[in-house]
C-alpha cells in the first residue's frame, strides 16, 4: 500500500468527495495521484516544500538591493550573512539586521547596501512555508488528483478519443503546466509560484 508523501498538499478523503467515492478500492490509487499532484504542483510554483521548513541557501552577490528568496512566506529568518573571504572559504559575516528589511509574506530582503561579490557570497538562514496549508492550495490538489484519477495522464496531448458511446477529452499537451492550466488551477497557484531571483529585481 502506497502512503501519502510528507509534503502532500491533500487529502484522501477531500478527494473521493470530489469524485464521489465512499468504497475505499481506489485509495491506493488515489494516494499515488495525490502524490503526482503533489509534485506536479511543487514543480509548477518551483519550491521545494509548502511546509514549515529550515532552509540554508546560497545566492550571487549581483550588486542589487533586493533577494527574493527561493522559498514563502518567511516565517523566520535567522541570519543575513556575506562571504568575508576570497574564494570558496566557508568564512561568514553576518549583515546588521538594521540594514535590511523583510517582506515576510513576498519572501523578499531589501537591503541598504549593495549585494556585492559574485558566486554564492551571500548566505540566508531562514524558515518559511505554511503551518497550515492554506485552503486553495488543499483544494488545487485535490481538484489535480481527482482529475489524474478519473483521467490519467497518458495521452494528455490527444483532443478526443470515442470509446463505443464513451469519448473522453484530454488536454493539448502532456506537461504539468498545460494540464494545470487546462483544469483552471494557474490562477489558484500563481501568487505561490513566484521565481526567486538574487540580486537585481
Amino acid at each position: 500500500m502506497t502512503t501519502l508523501t510528507s509534503e502532500a498538499l491533500t487529502t484522501v478523503t477531500d478527494v473521493k468527495e470530489l469524485l464521489g467515492i465512499t468504497g475505499s478500492s481506489k485509495d491506493n490509487l488515489i494516494v499515488r495521484n495525490i502524490n503526482m499532484a503533489t509534485k506536479m504542483i511543487l514543480s509548477y510554483c518551483g519550491v521545494s516544500s509548502f511546509r514549515s521548513t529550515a532552509y540554508t541557501e546560497y545566492y550571487d552577490g549581483l550588486g542589487g538591493d533586493h533577494l527574493v528568496l527561493r522559498n514563502k512566506p518567511i516565517i523566520a529568518l535567522t541570519s543575513l550573512s556575506y562571504r568575508n573571504q576570497w574564494g570558496n572559504n566557508d568564512s561568514w559575516t553576518a549583515l546588521d539586521a538594521e540594514l535590511y528589511y523583510i517582506d515576510f509574506n513576498a519572501g523578499l530582503l531589501k537591503t541598504l547596501t549593495p549585494l556585492l561579490g559574485n558566486y554564492d557570497s551571500w548566505k540566508v538562514v531562514y524558515t518559511a512555508g505554511y503551518a497550515t496549508l492554506p485552503e486553495d492550495l488543499v483544494e488545487a490538489c485535490a481538484r489535480l488528483a481527482a482529475n489524474l484519477t478519473s483521467n490519467g495522464i497518458a495521452g494528455q496531448n490527444i483532443k478526443t478519443k470515442r470509446e463505443g458511446q464513451r469519448q473522453v477529452e484530454y488536454f493539448d499537451s502532456g506537461t504539468n503546466r498545460s494540464l494545470i492550466e487546462s483544469l483552471g488551477l494557474d490562477d489558484i497557484l500563481e501568487p505561490y509560484a513566484d521565481v526567486a531571483i538574487s540580486g537585481l529585481n
